[in-house]
């Protein structure tokens, strides 16, 4: 584990790069190591974030709004991890990201799990 918080680390810290293509990038591909190893990242005051093991939730029905919208970029389905384009018709989660319409039942069923 202590490999992939490395890793994280040192894309939040390539994040803010000068050159906006990288520091996109590395934020996206942080992001996505956070959510698929269910890291968390704690703040820590004049320090740098740090991402830590995420505690199980002791909630059991949680509430997850998904929405419907027309993707202004193109991105990465949360689920899949396949690319979809400018322009396409996703399903939109506050809390994760962009989901293809085929993808929809598979995170339904993790996000109950």
């Amino acid at each position: 584990m202590a490999s992939i918080v490395e890793r994280v680390n040192k894309l939040i810290a390539l994040a803010s790069s000068p050159n906006a293509n990288e520091a996109r990038n590395a934020a996206l591909l942080a992001a996505r190591l956070i959510r698929e190893h269910g890291l968390e990242v704690r703040e820590r005051k004049g320090k740098t974030p740090v991402p830590t093991p995420r505690r199980p939730s002791s909630k059991k029905n949680k509430r997850v709004d998904l929405h419907t919208i027309e993707s202004p970029l193109g991105g990465d389905c949360v689920v899949c991890g396949k690319r979809y384009r400018a322009g396409a018709t996703i399903a939109w989660s506050d809390a994760e990201g962009g989901i293809h319409p085929g993808c929809v039942d598979a995170w339904v069923a993790r996000t109950r799990r």
